[in-house]
């Protein structure tokens, strides 16, 4: 018997919970791609079937027998010459209990089923709350050639999980649903690089792609020989299925191999941000998005990424000025929609401040101006954009950054409006950067718009540093504090001076609440705002 097997590499992006539109993408998939007779291993990752994570959709009786009814549907469309590795949740006769799982299918049969065996509860991960652990490795000979199948963290635990069984396999298939983080990819495939090498295998690294809530998925999968070297990379933040035959224990000459340029970092979170962002808005149902535009940086990011996922007639713009409102503002606003041929609307908050301000001005009697004032102006802005979201059925887009949301420099029930935040884990000092990097691939966001000093205008010659530290020091004190879980002290010992220190991070723990009310957004650190991130509100402890 020929020992020729072609594989098929399904980079896939599922909708969590829509188990009947993944299942037929899956066999439209195999359908499209079954024109040999060559034995065929079509491999998908990790939970493609449900999406991942389905989170407490799991606990349900009714997902469960979908869950069951579409395996069995799909177990029927397998063919004799073909084997599907297909990551989905498997369940004990009574559905109690659960597995993170690969089905491996052949000839209208299950002829394995293995359970991930890691199970990960750090970071975004909280597998063990749904799921059991498997207990045991397993290795296909599927004509004569050994394939060991694990599951994502299996992978990294490989030398805990090795035994004899996994001797002298011909390949490692590893399933994942591995979340996008800035520089992951080349801490990936090093790690792969030296498996392989060390235990003589050759590897297929395989990775979900899409974005699910505030979570992007890049893909970015990989093939490796057994001597470690890098034969191809699926592209990053798209779908991709890539077939290569292996026959004698060795790669086809006839194979078209492709290796992904590196990407420049700011590119990749570019990507990230806008697949995320997408993905979040067309699997929510949205027909499109608005976005308040102030002429300043971060609302003109928004408007280039929107710009790059939507047709222009998708978007719709609005300025919102007032009495503080710059012509300068106004004027880089209105450009930037010129570049980009959107249309844009204007719309005055001065009278509703005014009807605002004359129904409070008995109440505010005696009182000083102060900071109620501007968020006054901030929540016209907010009641404005999201009745125009409630109206037409597009989403609000919130425009904050990172740097903002960690000091609370935003306004409950005004700039926080928005069911989605594109720049959310995003600092400021990045955003340059960003919009440096999309700007040399065409020129959409006007050079004033990065050159001018940021300002939220709400009162006369406000600019950030009024109320803040410049943002390069801001940023890198946020980023030792927030991302390296740096101490007081420990921050002051790389030269920061400590009274600032210590002020901006009781800022940042004053201000939990509002992250806990903020819209999801993308992440793109390894400390992002929501489920990586949890602390108390209310807390005594002393940094």
């Amino acid at each position: 018997m020929s020992d020729k097997l072609e594989f098929l590499m399904v980079q896939f992006n599922p909708i969590v919970g829509d188990i009947s539109g993944n299942t037929d993408k899956i066999l439209k998939i195999i359908g499209e791609n079954n024109k040999s007779n060559n034995t065929r291993i079509f491999v998908f990752p990790e939970l493609s079937l449900c999406g991942y994570t389905p989170e407490d959709l799991l606990f349900r009786k009714d997902f469960k027998s979908s869950i069951v009814c579409h395996i069995d549907l799909i177990r029927n469309s397998i063919k004799s010459n073909e084997y599907l590795i297909l990551g989905a949740p498997s369940f004990s006769e009574d559905l109690k209990k659960i597995w993170n799982s690969a089905y491996i299918f052949n000839d209208k049969k299950i002829i394995h089923i293995y359970n991930k065996q890691i199970l990960p509860n750090y970071g975004v991960f909280d597998e063990k709350r749904y799921f059991q652990s498997g207990t045991k490795n397993l290795v296909l000979n599927i004509n004569n050639n050994k394939i060991c199948i694990l599951i994502c963290e299996d992978s990294w635990g490989f030398e805990s999980l090795f035994d004899p069984s996994l001797s002298n396999i011909d390949f490692l298939v590893s399933i994942n649903a591995s979340p996008y983080e800035k520089n992951k990819d080349n801490q990936r495939i090093n790690y792969f690089k030296n498996l392989s090498l060390k235990y003589g295998f050759n590897l297929i690294y395989l990775n979900i792609v899409g974005g699910q809530d505030e979570i992007v998925f890049d893909g970015s999968s990989f093939l490796l020989d057994r001597y470690g070297n890098l034969l191809h990379t699926c592209m990053s933040f798209y779908e991709d299925v890539f077939s290569f035959i292996f026959e004698e224990k060795k790669f086809s000459s006839n194979a078209s191999f492709f290796l992904k340029k590196e990407f420049y970092e700011f590119e990749n979170i570019y990507e990230a941000i806008k697949l995320g962002t997408f993905d979040y808005i067309s699997k929510s149902g949205f027909n499109g998005v608005i976005i308040g535009l102030s002429g300043g940086i971060d609302s003109a990011l928004v408007l280039a990424l929107a710009s790059d996922i939507f047709d222009k007639d998708n978007i719709e713009v609005v300025l919102l000025p007032s009495i503080y409102t710059s012509d300068l503002s106004m004027q880089l606003a209105k450009e930037q929609c010129g570049l980009l041929n959107i249309k844009y609307s204007v719309i005055s908050i001065k009278n509703i401040i005014d009807a605002i301000t004359t129904n409070l001005e008995e109440r505010f009697s005696g009182l000083q101006t102060d900071i109620t004032e501007e968020n006054i102006q901030s929540r016209a802005r907010g009641l404005i954009l999201m009745s125009l979201s409630n109206k037409t059925g597009k989403m609000l887009l919130t425009t904050g950054n990172k740097s903002e949301l960690s000091v609370g420099y935003s306004t409950l029930y005004g700039d926080m409006c928005g069911s989605f935040a594109p720049l959310k884990d995003v600092y400021k000092t990045d955003i340059y950067s960003i919009c440096k990097y999309r700007n040399s691939l065409s020129y959409i966001i006007p050079q004033g718009v990065i050159d001018r000093m940021p300002t939220a205008e709400l009162a006369s010659d406000q600019y950030d540093i009024d109320s803040l530290p410049q943002y390069d020091t801001l940023d890198a004190i946020l980023k030792l504090f927030i991302e390296e879980r740096k101490s007081i002290k420990e921050i002051c010992l790389l030269g920061f001076e400590k009274n600032l220190v210590t002020n901006i991070i009781k800022i940042v723990i004053k201000n939990e609440f509002k992250r806990r009310q903020y819209a999801p957004g993308v992440k793109i650190t390894k400390q992002s705002f929501g489920k990586e991130r949890r602390f108390p509100i209310e807390s005594q402890f002393k940094f």
